[in-house]
């Protein structure tokens, strides 16, 4: 027998996606009487969220059971799983009012068009409404203007073409997404004029400045005035009107559509304010559209 050589030991790891591969090479002898290798391999696999996810499906159907029984809804009305999220949950009070020691989830539940928030202990054996809010999507939004402001649909979009030297303003409100914010006034209601689209002239003009141009009602045949009290908008005076105009199309054929047109007019100090609320007679009376200039002249109102 030869001298034994001098022992070798190599213990080797490398990692692949999360699996750890390990060699270990037994001493090595002069006589190569014997040579093993022993690869242990060992993956560890990453928790992910498709575990959790029927603990997560099971905590949202016991709420949704546990809601409609407590409210007492019927089966028809439809409760919809907003969200839900890992939460700190008592398993005694599961709203929080004392420290949390036990994990479990949170979810919102819209019914109704309230929201309800509710907490679980980890198997939704436990459930609690802890808070409840109005879920309905917002139906205006605010506008401040030149001396004023006012409610108008969520939906319209606001085009406000600046104000003047003289303190003159004027902003279009309109519900079509075609138009471009920007531009000349004129243009802008030519192109709403010629795609028949409802819209809104919101103007402030002072009192001794050029004369402001003629709506139409003037010459309109059904002209109704409305009265109404403009102290209670802060104003000195103040008047509305409802008539139908006739408007000439731009292009060659040169016809003309009939527009039901409201207005409401306010005249403080300095000031005069106009709401011009303009609908094609080809639109239906009875659309969405058509309470528009309600919920622009009753919100109006003059900043101090």
């Amino acid at each position: 027998m030869g001298k034994e050589e001098e022992t070798l030991s190599v213990s080797s790891s490398k990692h692949y996606d999360d699996c750890y591969i390990s060699f270990y090479v037994m001493p090595k002898f002069h006589a190569y009487i014997g040579i093993a290798a022993i690869a242990l391999v060992s993956c560890q696999q990453t928790p992910s969220n498709i575990s959790t996810a029927p603990a997560n499906n099971l905590a949202t159907e016991k709420a949704i059971s546990y809601l409609r029984s407590q409210l007492q809804l019927s089966p028809t009305v439809a409760i919809v799983a907003e969200s839900q999220k890992l939460q700190q949950a008592n398993i005694s009070d599961l709203c929080q009012t004392a420290a949390p020691t036990q994990e479990g989830f949170e979810i919102a539940l819209v019914a109704e068009d309230m929201r309800y928030t509710l907490q679980t202990n980890q198997d939704a054996s436990k459930i609690e409404i802890c808070r409840s809010e109005d879920a309905k999507p917002e139906t205006t939004g605010k506008y401040t203007g030149a001396g004023y402001m006012l409610r108008y649909p969520a939906d319209w979009k606001a085009i406000d073409l600046g104000l003047e030297p003289s303190g003159a303003s004027t902003v279009i409100f309109t519900p079509s997404r075609d138009i471009p914010v920007g531009g000349d006034k004129n243009d802008l209601v030519k192109k709403l004029q010629q795609s028949q689209q409802v819209y809104t002239l919101v103007s402030r003009q002072p009192i001794d400045g050029k004369a402001i141009a003629s709506d139409g009602s003037d010459k309109a045949k059904d002209l109704v005035k409305i009265p109404f009290d403009p102290k209670v908008k802060g104003t000195k005076s103040g008047f509305k009107e409802e008539f139908t105009t006739a408007i000439a199309s731009s292009d060659a054929s040169n016809k003309s559509t009939n527009w039901k047109v409201k207005v409401l007019t306010l005249e403080a100090d300095k000031f005069i304010y106009t709401v011009r609320y303009y609908q094609p007679d080809s639109q239906n009376a009875n659309s969405q559209n058509s309470s528009a200039f309600d919920q622009f002249a009753n919100s109006f109102a003059l900043i101090p």
